[in-house]
Protein backbone atom coordinates (compact mmCIF):
# COMPACT_ATOMS: atom_id res chain seq x y z
CA UNK A 1 0.00 0.00 0.00
CA UNK A 2 1.47 3.20 -0.94
CA UNK A 3 1.71 6.09 1.54
CA UNK A 4 -0.87 8.37 0.19
CA UNK A 5 -3.63 5.30 0.58
CA UNK A 6 -2.22 4.77 4.38
CA UNK A 7 -2.97 8.50 5.42
CA UNK A 8 -6.07 8.65 4.03
CA UNK A 9 -7.22 5.92 5.82
CA UNK A 10 -5.57 6.57 8.97
CA UNK A 11 -7.47 10.31 8.58
CA UNK A 12 -10.64 8.30 7.85
CA UNK A 13 -10.47 6.35 10.82
CA UNK A 14 -9.51 9.65 12.99
CA UNK A 15 -13.00 10.72 11.29
CA UNK A 16 -15.02 7.82 12.63
CA UNK A 17 -13.62 7.95 16.07
CA UNK A 18 -14.32 11.63 16.40
CA UNK A 19 -17.80 11.47 15.23
CA UNK A 20 -18.23 8.09 17.66
CA UNK A 21 -16.94 10.26 20.69
CA UNK A 22 -19.27 12.99 19.50
CA UNK A 23 -22.35 10.59 19.37
CA UNK A 24 -21.38 8.90 22.83
CA UNK A 25 -21.07 12.13 25.05
CA UNK A 26 -24.76 13.70 23.01
CA UNK A 27 -26.16 10.34 24.57
CA UNK A 28 -24.86 10.34 27.81
CA UNK A 29 -26.36 14.60 28.21
CA UNK A 30 -29.85 13.21 27.07
CA UNK A 31 -29.89 10.43 29.57
CA UNK A 32 -28.81 13.22 32.20
CA UNK A 33 -31.51 15.33 31.18
CA UNK A 34 -33.89 12.49 31.78
CA UNK A 35 -32.69 11.64 34.84
CA UNK A 36 -35.22 13.39 38.21
CA UNK A 37 -33.14 15.42 40.09
CA UNK A 38 -32.12 14.09 43.21
CA UNK A 39 -34.68 13.73 45.83
CA UNK A 40 -33.64 15.12 49.61
CA UNK A 41 -34.10 12.29 51.99
CA UNK A 42 -37.14 12.74 53.88
CA UNK A 43 -36.68 13.15 57.92
CA UNK A 44 -37.79 10.60 61.02
CA UNK A 45 -41.66 10.10 60.65
CA UNK A 46 -43.81 11.41 63.16
CA UNK A 47 -46.12 8.92 65.44
CA UNK A 48 -48.68 9.25 67.38
CA UNK A 49 -50.56 6.97 69.37
CA UNK A 50 -53.94 6.78 71.23
CA UNK A 51 -55.40 4.15 73.96
CA UNK A 52 -58.79 3.67 72.55
CA UNK A 53 -59.24 1.46 75.61
CA UNK A 54 -58.82 4.33 77.89
CA UNK A 55 -61.06 6.68 75.69
CA UNK A 56 -63.71 4.74 75.90
CA UNK A 57 -63.57 4.47 79.71
CA UNK A 58 -63.38 8.41 79.81
CA UNK A 59 -65.41 9.29 77.00
CA UNK A 60 -68.38 11.00 78.84
CA UNK A 61 -71.23 10.49 76.30
CA UNK A 62 -70.14 7.11 75.78
CA UNK A 63 -70.28 6.26 79.57
CA UNK A 64 -73.86 7.88 79.45
CA UNK A 65 -74.84 5.20 76.42
CA UNK A 66 -73.53 2.47 78.47
CA UNK A 67 -75.26 3.25 81.68
CA UNK A 68 -78.59 3.88 79.64
CA UNK A 69 -77.41 0.70 77.86
CA UNK A 70 -77.06 -1.06 81.26
CA UNK A 71 -80.32 -0.12 82.60
CA UNK A 72 -82.36 -1.20 79.15
CA UNK A 73 -80.31 -5.04 79.94
CA UNK A 74 -81.47 -4.50 83.64
CA UNK A 75 -85.17 -3.53 81.99
CA UNK A 76 -85.49 -6.71 79.95
CA UNK A 77 -84.18 -9.37 82.46
CA UNK A 78 -86.88 -8.30 84.67
CA UNK A 79 -89.18 -8.55 82.07
CA UNK A 80 -88.08 -12.13 81.14
CA UNK A 81 -87.91 -13.04 85.07
CA UNK A 82 -91.25 -12.08 85.35
CA UNK A 83 -92.76 -14.28 81.70
CA UNK A 84 -91.93 -17.66 84.08
CA UNK A 85 -94.62 -17.16 86.27
CA UNK A 86 -97.10 -17.66 83.59
CA UNK A 87 -95.74 -20.27 81.59
CA UNK A 88 -98.57 -22.69 82.13
CA UNK A 89 -100.86 -20.36 80.20
CA UNK A 90 -102.00 -21.00 76.30
CA UNK A 91 -99.95 -19.58 73.76
CA UNK A 92 -102.68 -16.59 73.04
CA UNK A 93 -103.12 -15.98 76.61
CA UNK A 94 -98.97 -15.88 76.91
CA UNK A 95 -99.00 -13.33 73.72
CA UNK A 96 -101.89 -10.92 76.14
CA UNK A 97 -99.71 -10.69 78.70
CA UNK A 98 -96.30 -10.93 77.68
CA UNK A 99 -97.58 -7.65 76.07
CA UNK A 100 -99.01 -6.13 78.90
CA UNK A 101 -95.44 -6.61 81.17
CA UNK A 102 -93.49 -4.75 78.29
CA UNK A 103 -95.28 -1.65 79.72
CA UNK A 104 -94.04 -0.13 82.69
CA UNK A 105 -96.53 -1.33 85.55
CA UNK A 106 -97.04 2.55 86.47
CA UNK A 107 -98.42 3.07 82.72
CA UNK A 108 -101.17 0.11 83.50
CA UNK A 109 -105.11 0.85 83.16
CA UNK A 110 -106.64 -0.82 85.45
CA UNK A 111 -108.12 -3.25 82.60
CA UNK A 112 -104.49 -3.81 82.25
CA UNK A 113 -104.34 -4.77 85.78
CA UNK A 114 -107.10 -6.55 86.30
CA UNK A 115 -106.74 -8.95 83.31
CA UNK A 116 -102.65 -9.43 84.46
CA UNK A 117 -104.23 -10.45 88.05
CA UNK A 118 -106.48 -13.27 86.06
CA UNK A 119 -104.28 -14.85 83.51
CA UNK A 120 -101.51 -14.92 87.22
CA UNK A 121 -104.30 -16.75 89.28
CA UNK A 122 -104.92 -19.11 86.16
CA UNK A 123 -101.61 -20.12 85.16
CA UNK A 124 -100.68 -20.54 88.75
CA UNK A 125 -103.98 -23.29 89.62
CA UNK A 126 -102.36 -25.21 86.43
CA UNK A 127 -99.07 -25.12 87.89
CA UNK A 128 -100.69 -26.45 90.99
CA UNK A 129 -102.39 -28.89 89.46
CA UNK A 130 -99.45 -29.68 87.17
CA UNK A 131 -97.15 -30.60 90.47
CA UNK A 132 -100.32 -32.51 92.12
CA UNK A 133 -100.38 -35.17 88.76
CA UNK A 134 -96.89 -35.02 89.22
CA UNK A 135 -96.31 -36.24 92.40
CA UNK A 136 -99.34 -38.95 91.95
CA UNK A 137 -97.92 -42.38 90.66
CA UNK A 138 -100.90 -44.09 89.92
CA UNK A 139 -102.37 -41.67 87.78
CA UNK A 140 -105.58 -42.31 85.27
CA UNK A 141 -105.64 -42.73 81.26
CA UNK A 142 -107.67 -39.18 81.76
CA UNK A 143 -105.15 -37.86 84.49
CA UNK A 144 -102.30 -38.52 81.87
CA UNK A 145 -103.45 -36.70 78.93
CA UNK A 146 -104.21 -33.63 81.05
CA UNK A 147 -100.65 -34.18 82.60
CA UNK A 148 -98.77 -34.76 79.20
CA UNK A 149 -100.99 -31.48 77.59
CA UNK A 150 -99.62 -29.28 80.46
CA UNK A 151 -96.01 -30.48 80.18
CA UNK A 152 -96.18 -29.64 76.52
CA UNK A 153 -97.86 -26.44 77.57
CA UNK A 154 -94.94 -25.62 79.86
CA UNK A 155 -92.45 -26.61 77.21
CA UNK A 156 -93.96 -24.74 74.77
CA UNK A 157 -93.70 -21.15 76.84
CA UNK A 158 -90.49 -22.14 77.77
CA UNK A 159 -89.51 -22.16 74.20
CA UNK A 160 -91.10 -18.91 74.03
CA UNK A 161 -89.45 -17.02 76.43
CA UNK A 162 -85.98 -18.30 74.71
CA UNK A 163 -86.97 -16.82 71.50
CA UNK A 164 -87.53 -13.54 73.32
CA UNK A 165 -84.54 -13.62 74.97
CA UNK A 166 -82.76 -14.24 71.56
CA UNK A 167 -84.58 -11.23 70.02
CA UNK A 168 -83.30 -9.01 73.47
CA UNK A 169 -79.66 -10.30 73.31
CA UNK A 170 -79.58 -9.69 69.33
CA UNK A 171 -80.90 -6.04 69.63
CA UNK A 172 -78.57 -5.44 73.06
CA UNK A 173 -75.77 -6.48 70.88
CA UNK A 174 -76.65 -4.07 67.74
CA UNK A 175 -77.26 -1.01 70.24
CA UNK A 176 -73.94 -2.06 72.02
CA UNK A 177 -72.02 -1.93 68.27
CA UNK A 178 -73.83 1.53 67.45
CA UNK A 179 -72.04 3.14 70.31
CA UNK A 180 -69.03 1.20 69.77
CA UNK A 181 -69.27 2.74 66.02
CA UNK A 182 -69.94 5.76 67.04
CA UNK A 183 -66.81 6.17 69.25
CA UNK A 184 -64.73 4.86 66.54
CA UNK A 185 -66.12 7.52 64.35
CA UNK A 186 -65.90 10.75 66.48
CA UNK A 187 -62.36 9.00 67.34
CA UNK A 188 -61.03 8.93 63.74
CA UNK A 189 -62.45 12.06 63.13
CA UNK A 190 -60.35 14.08 65.72
CA UNK A 191 -57.40 12.05 64.95
CA UNK A 192 -57.61 12.60 61.11
CA UNK A 193 -57.89 16.53 62.18
CA UNK A 194 -54.84 16.64 64.49
CA UNK A 195 -52.66 14.84 62.08
CA UNK A 196 -53.37 17.32 59.32
CA UNK A 197 -52.77 20.13 61.61
CA UNK A 198 -49.48 18.50 63.29
CA UNK A 199 -48.38 16.78 60.22
CA UNK A 200 -48.18 13.00 61.92
CA UNK A 201 -47.39 10.23 59.54
CA UNK A 202 -48.84 7.69 61.52
CA UNK A 203 -51.37 7.31 64.28
CA UNK A 204 -51.80 3.80 65.67
CA UNK A 205 -53.82 1.94 68.71
CA UNK A 206 -51.64 1.43 71.47
CA UNK A 207 -53.40 -2.13 71.88
CA UNK A 208 -51.76 -3.15 68.70
CA UNK A 209 -48.18 -1.98 69.48
CA UNK A 210 -45.45 -4.50 71.93
CA UNK A 211 -43.20 -1.82 72.45
CA UNK A 212 -42.62 2.63 72.16
CA UNK A 213 -39.85 4.54 72.88
CA UNK A 214 -40.53 8.05 74.94
CA UNK A 215 -40.18 9.45 71.33
CA UNK A 216 -43.73 8.64 70.25
CA UNK A 217 -46.26 11.56 71.05
CA UNK A 218 -49.42 10.05 73.41
CA UNK A 219 -52.67 11.73 71.67
CA UNK A 220 -54.85 9.89 74.39
CA UNK A 221 -55.16 12.96 76.67
CA UNK A 222 -56.18 15.11 73.18
CA UNK A 223 -58.56 13.08 72.14
CA UNK A 224 -60.22 12.78 75.47
CA UNK A 225 -60.48 16.25 76.21
CA UNK A 226 -61.52 16.88 72.24
CA UNK A 227 -64.44 14.15 72.80
CA UNK A 228 -65.42 15.81 75.85
CA UNK A 229 -65.47 19.13 75.07
CA UNK A 230 -69.16 20.91 75.23
CA UNK A 231 -71.04 21.37 71.74
CA UNK A 232 -70.23 24.48 70.04
CA UNK A 233 -66.85 25.25 71.37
Amino acid sequence: MSGNARYARIIALVVVMGLLLVSATALLAQDADAQPAEQPSPGPLKIGMVDLDLVSEQYQELVEKQNELRDWVQKWANYLDELKSYVFLSEQNFAEIAQILEAPKETWTEAQKTREEELRKVSEQKEKRFLDLQAKPDRTPEEDDEFNTLVENFSSRREDITKRAAAIEQEYLNKRSEAQLALLSSVRDIIIRLAEQQQYDLVVDSAMVFYSSNRITDLTPVIIQELNKPAGD
